[in-house]
């Protein structure tokens, strides 16, 4: 994954946090183009459930100061997002490392978090500018 310009939400704070999560994510692309993907999951998806908490927090805070009207479906989506993490950390537990598990992780936090951020983040950017016209 790259961050592209595109995917700029234009609030510094969450940008910054976006960037951060896909760093994550590309060692673990990385680590699986090395053979090692099986042995840095752990470690990525740990990160990912700690950064998650503190980037969710951080962006529902910017919702509800500037009283963002879709605040409460999109707390249901980073809830979601957290739920579908909570199922590949306990299949990791379960199953251990697997090439499969690897490999879906790798497919939902990516797919996940392009989605996220070019539908649903942008839209937080969106109504703070409309705020500061």
């Amino acid at each position: 994954m790259e961050w592209r310009e595109e995917l700029s939400v234009g609030v510094d704070l969450i940008d910054t946090e976006h960037k951060e999560l896909i760093r994550a994510v590309n060692e673990l692309f990385d680590a699986c183009m090395q053979g090692k993907g099986r042995a840095k999951i752990a470690e990525t998806v740990k990160f990912v459930e700690d950064y998650t908490v503190k980037h969710f927090s951080d962006e529902e805070d910017i919702q509800k100061r500037y009283n963002y009207p879709g605040y409460p479906m999109h707390q249901k989506l980073h809830q979601a997002f957290v739920n579908d993490l909570l199922t590949y950390k306990k299949r990791l537990e379960a199953e251990g490392p697997t090439v499969n598990l690897v490999a879906t992780f790798n497919t939902f936090v990516s797919s996940w978090l392009i989605k996220h951020i070019s539908i649903e983040d942008k839209k937080i950017g969106i109504h703070i500018r409309s705020l500061n016209k």
